[in-house]
């Protein structure tokens, strides 16, 4: 059977496309878990802890919040990767396969807009109330789950132009 030539791309679209919506589907579950389930703890407290985390309908929440977070950081970060290939793809098909430093800079603005959008977001955790500090906590911590996958990826594309090109030359060397 002959495959085009877009097809390990489409390929690759398709099975980062599907990670994504089943770690928000996660996601979804654990936020909508976080809405039900602490009110089976209400009244429960832990003695001799402060508000709110002597509450264990409270650490529940924030608990199942902080896994719902995470899950979705992991389906935005896999929905970009996702538009990777079909950049890919695009640019071959006009001549111009994307380089590492295409890929690091790439990987630099979506950095760069992760930390953005999540300093944009944090004036809309005002409305909260007393809830306001965490959400903003977990805005930052879900910013910085997509800052470190994002500059993990540049880091290895980094070291693996640099590995290569170390390895040609010490090629052309010991010839």
């Amino acid at each position: 059977m002959a495959f085009s030539e877009g097809a390990p791309a489409a390929k690759l679209v398709r099975e980062r496309a599907a990670a994504a919506v089943a770690y928000a589907v996660v996601a979804l579950g654990f936020y909508l878990m976080s809405l039900f389930l602490p009110h089976f703890m209400s009244g429960v407290r832990i003695p001799g802890l402060p508000d709110p985390v002597a509450r264990l309908d409270w650490l529940l929440w924030a608990f199942l919040f902080l896994l719902a977070f995470a899950f979705a950081a992991t389906a935005i970060y896999d929905a970009m990767r996702a538009i990777d290939p079909l950049f890919a793809l695009l640019s071959r098909r006009f001549g111009r396969a994307a380089g590492p430093g295409k890929r690091v800079a790439r990987d630099l603005a979506y950095a760069l807009l992760a930390a953005l959008t999540a300093v944009a977001l944090a004036p809309l955790t005002e409305p909260l109330g007393p809830a306001a500090p965490l959400a903003r906590a977990l805005l930052g911590v879900g910013a910085l789950l997509v800052l470190i996958l994002l500059l993990y990826d540049a880091a290895k594309t980094i070291y693996a132009y640099v590995r290569e090109k170390v390895e040609e030359t010490v090629s052309k060397l010991v010839r």
